[in-house]
This record gives C-alpha cells, sequence and structure tokens, in this order.
C-alpha cells in the first residue's frame, strides 16, 4: 500500500517502473494511491484502514520515512523547521566542538549542490570518515565533499541500481533536467538470447550542459555494479558526451564493444548507432 500511484515510483523513473510493475502485479497485491488512516483490531491487528475501505492484515510492516528524532537538542543545538541538525560545509554544528553526521542532519547533494535528506549507512559512513580526518583542526582544510545517494535493489526476478536523481527527485529540487531510456541487450546481438539478458537504463541530466544528474539500470541479469560507474560520473559532474566515449572492457562474454551505459549515453544524445 502506497499513496503514490505506483510501486517504486520514488525511486525510478516511469519507464523503468512500466518493466518492473507486471511482476509486482504478478506477485503481489498492490494498492495504490490510498491512504492508511489506522489499524484494526482487538489485541491484534486484524485490518488496515484506508480511505478506500479496510484491508485484512494479520501482519503489518510501516516504511513511512524518516523524521529526526532531535527534540532533546531544542535550545543548544541550532535545528531547522523540520528538525533537521544544522551544520556547515564542514558537519559542525553551532556548537563549538560539536560535529553531527548520520541521518538526522541534510548532508550536501553533489547534483542538486544543495543539502538535502540522504538516509542511507553509505552517507554516515564517508561522514565519519571526513570527521576523523579533520577533527583535530581549527578549520577543515576542505569541506565534506558531498554525496551522491546510490542504492541497489532485488525486486523478486529482478535487480537494478540507482545513483543521484530521478526525475520525481529532480522536479522536487526544481532543477532543469531531461531522462532518457535505452533498452538492449546485456551481450552482442550474435549471442543467443537465452544467454544474453534484456538490459535498461535510465539517465537523468540537465538540458543544455548535459551534466548527469542520475541514472538507474534494470535487469533480471544482476548488472548493479554498474549502478557505481554512474555514481562515479555523477560524482565528478561528467556529461553525457564523457559517458558516451568513455572507455571501457569488452569481452563478449560479459559486455558490448560499445560498453552499456556508452550506448545509453549515445541514445540520450540522439547519435546514430555503429
Amino acid at each position: 500500500m502506497d499513496m503514490i500511484d505506483r510501486p517504486l515510483g520514488t525511486y525510478l523513473n516511469p519507464e523503468l517502473l512500466d518493466v518492473l510493475e507486471p511482476t509486482f502485479k504478478k506477485n503481489m497485491d498492490l494498492k495504490m494511491g490510498v491512504k492508511i488512516e489506522g489499524f484494526n483490531g482487538n489485541e491484534k491487528v486484524e485490518s488496515v484502514k484506508t480511505d478506500q475501505g479496510d484491508v485484512p492484515a494479520d501482519l503489518v510492516v510501516v516504511s513511512a520515512g524518516i523524521t529526526p528524532n532531535t527534540d532533546w537538542l531544542k535550545g543548544t543545538v541550532d535545528l531547522d523547521q523540520r528538525g533537521w541538525i544544522k551544520t556547515d560545509p564542514y558537519l559542525r554544528t553551532n556548537v563549538k566542538d560539536v560535529y553531527a553526521i548520520g541521518d538526522a542532519i541534510l548532508p550536501l547533494s553533489i547534483p542538486v549542490g544543495k543539502p538535502m535528506p540522504i538516509a542511507l549507512a553509505t552517507t554516515t559512513r564517508r561522514e565519519a570518515q571526513y570527521v576523523v580526518d579533520h577533527i583535530f583542526e581549527d578549520k577543515p582544510d576542505r569541506a565534506f565533499k558531498g554525496v551522491i545517494g546510490a542504492l541497489a535493489l532485488s525486486v523478486f526476478d529482478y535487480h537494478f541500481a540507482t545513483a543521484g536523481l530521478n526525475k520525481f527527485s529532480a522536479a522536487k529540487n526544481k532543477l532543469d533536467y531531461q531522462t532518457s531510456f535505452y533498452e538492449d541487450h546485456m551481450r552482442p546481438a550474435y549471442v543467443p538470447e537465452a544467454d544474453n539478458p534484456k538490459v535498461y537504463v535510465s539517465l537523468t541530466f540537465t538540458p543544455y550542459t548535459h551534466q548527469i544528474l542520475g541514472g538507474a539500470v534494470l535487469s533480471k541479469y544482476d548488472i548493479t555494479a554498474q549502478g557505481n560507474v554512474l555514481a562515479l560520473a555523477i560524482s565528478h559532474k561528467m556529461r553525457l558526451e564523457d559517458l558516451a566515449e568513455q572507455d571501457f572492457f569488452f569481452q563478449p562474454g560479459f559486455d558490448r564493444q560499445w560498453s552499456l551505459l556508452n550506448l545509453a549515453a549515445q541514445h540520450a544524445l540522439g547519435m546514430a548507432r555503429f
């Protein structure tokens, strides 16, 4: 159940959801666009109350986002209107010698260029390493670089990895953006289809400079490591043109002469295939 209209709608661009959604519907009873109003039962849950009627249930898993648990800091550490701990570019709070890291702060998002919620263990680990490296400096010699926000997930037979922004998050941050969708096979055409899985790539980028803001890969074959390539491209503010011609390895058991991400970037640029 979700208030949004499609499963994983905040994680992936619509074209990738078009690929995944039939698998969700085959394996699950989806109730999208519903508002959960409460739970019914006597000593144990018996149903979920929604604005579209009650749904029988004997177990409920609630995953409703993150609210910083920072009320205890009020009056001591500066908080914003939603309770996030305010930090400077060096992860310092307003209290001398007190740093803040983790899910209760807003780290710098590299593709957005400003702080935003990115509640991931990888984010916290990088913040912690930065503090360890600079905590004994009166003023750190460099600001915290920021993070991308990359993750991977398996959904039944499919695996996907995403890095940076998508249509939802780019629009939420009021950025100018375009998206592209590329569909192909993992290996050259002469490899039998039984050993040549379908692969899908979505890219989000700025319309004029072609800076890559985000991307995602999806397949029944595990290509999630390609998400790390996208994260590196986003972190270094590469353009579609850079990714389109980047030199990657080729071996027909693994890839193509133009790698999957080469082809996806070339497609986004409208280049003819060769």
